[in-house]
């Protein structure tokens, strides 16, 4: 006689269905969070107090070896600055930033950057084929034909976390972005008097 329950046997049957479905969800929510792709941060005080003088200490996983060859043979005109070290100074970050460049096969969103490289070695950043298709929307949003050289350079206008490696487009500076492109920066806008 059938009054509507379900048998002992459908219920544990059901209980282990949904378990298990229910840890497949925890376990892929989780894989996704504990590899979340950030650039690695491997910080060097020297390489921080030299360069993060003058601009962000640009985290060495967001270029190729040969293109931090290419920026540190270069410092006595470095993007229209004399940024010279000295010999045991200009060693040590270059091994620094060779340790720690980006390569394949790392974990990390950053290694799209390396498709498409030229030959030659950019030595910006924003030149990268990757990085300038991973932002082509900020060209469309504002409407530009053309950004102007170094537009995109201060990563820390938009991603807050760019110090930390992370550039999540989640996590943009709130206020600025493309809603307030071509206006001030955060902070700075005019105080309305009533």
């Amino acid at each position: 006689m059938d009054n509507g329950s379900a048998s002992p046997r459908s219920l544990t049957i059901g209980t282990v269905l949904l378990a298990t479905i229910l840890l497949y969800g925890v376990y892929g929510v989780a894989v996704n969070v504990l590899a979340e792709e950030t650039v690695e941060v491997i910080v060097d005080d020297l390489y921080k107090e030299e360069c993060g003088a003058c601009h962000l200490a640009y985290l060495p996983g967001l270029l190729p070896a040969a293109n931090w060859r290419a920026v540190m043979s270069g410092l006595d005109d470095h993007f229209g600055e004399d940024a010279w070290l000295e010999p045991e100074t200009h060693d040590h970050i270059l091994v620094y930033l060779q340790t720690h460049a980006l390569a394949l096969g790392q974990n990390s969103r950053a290694t799209r950057f390396l498709r498409n490289l030229p030959d030659e070695p950019l030595l910006r950043i924003t030149e990268l084929p990757g990085f300038i298709q991973a932002h082509e929307e900020v060209q469309e949003q504002l409407g530009e034909e053309m950004l102007a050289e170094g537009f995109l350079s201060p990563c820390r206008d938009c991603h807050r976390q760019a110090d930390r490696g992370i550039f999540d487009k989640e996590l943009l500076n709130p206020g600025y972005g493309p809603q307030t492109w071509g206006g001030p920066p955060p902070g700075d806008s005019p105080v309305e008097n009533d």
